[in-house]
């Protein structure tokens, strides 16, 4: 029996591996792998594809969970697949291979940096080399969290994603509602003459939320390019909201194996040790 695909990486070459079972214990705020019976699959069973299911596809290692938690089962797990990168909102970035870090689990807050994470050697170029990219949780009223965040990162030259908040049990901070179209609008926006509708209910993949609107991703994010150009870009394009349009995860991750490979540094890193 196939193991059930999430749908948002459906014709795309990204597949989810999760060994863990239960509510993932960081429960981070909008959390749809926490949400009751929101998830795609049942979270209290093991979600495992086999390596022929995979086939030359690129294995996400815990979406809705954290590759930090039952650590070694996690990465045990993955040594099956040929091509593997792993995900994590906790400061250990250790891993065999390339690895997502979100560096604002709780969005409010500020922003884990290079500055402040305990690095096993001195902070280079070269120990960030396993980083695929950073992920930044986008709220109305964080942007000046996610923009100092990005400089960080930035500097050492590493990729910087958006993922906009969507809200399922509260709404959206910093906004008004329309009575009367039930959309969400920035109380203060003083670049526009009129507030932006940043936020409106409706249906992402499988359940509804109050979802950011194009006008508000597009500029959010050409705000945070101003500042980081090619390095900083968002989950999904204009348009879709699936991997298949995006592309960003199998662009990153062949590049950071690049990058490994070629890096002295990294040298454990050779043809064919990277998961």
């Amino acid at each position: 029996m196939l193991t059930k695909r999430n749908p948002k990486q459906e014709g795309s070459p990204v597949f989810d591996c999760r060994p863990q079972t239960g509510l993932c214990p960081n429960n981070c705020s909008q959390c749809f792998y926490n949400r009751p019976n929101a998830f795609y699959n049942n979270i209290d069973q093991p979600s495992i594809p086999s390596p022929e299911e995979v086939g030359t596809g690129i294995v996400r290692m815990n979406c809705g969970h954290d590759s930090n938690i039952q650590r070694e089962l996690v990465i045990e797990t993955a040594k099956q697949y040929e091509k593997v990168f792993f995900n994590t909102s906790i400061p250990n970035l250790d891993f065999p291979g390339p690895v997502v870090l979100t560096a604002n689990p709780k969005e409010e807050e500020e922003p884990m940096s290079p500055y402040s994470m305990d690095w096993p050697n001195e902070r280079t170029e070269e120990t960030v080399k396993n980083v695929m990219f950073v992920r930044f949780r986008v709220s109305p009223t964080n942007l000046h969290l996610v923009s100092s965040g990005i400089r960080n990162w930035i500097a050492f030259g590493v990729p910087c994603v958006l993922t906009f908040m969507a809200y399922y049990d509260q709404e959206p901070p910093g906004c008004e509602k329309d009575q009367l179209s039930g959309n969400y609008y920035f109380k203060t926006f003083s670049e526009h003459s009129c507030p932006m509708k940043c936020y409106t209910w409706q249906q992402r993949h499988i359940n509804s939320y109050y979802c950011a609107t194009e006008g508000f991703m597009e500029y959010v994010t050409m705000k945070m390019k101003k500042m980081g150009g090619r390095l900083v870009s968002r989950c999904g394009t204009t348009g879709s909201r699936y991997c298949k349009a995006c592309h960003n995860c199998e662009a990153y991750y062949y590049q950071t194996v690049k990058h490994l490979r070629e890096s002295l540094h990294w040298s454990r890193y050779e043809e064919g040790d990277i998961l």
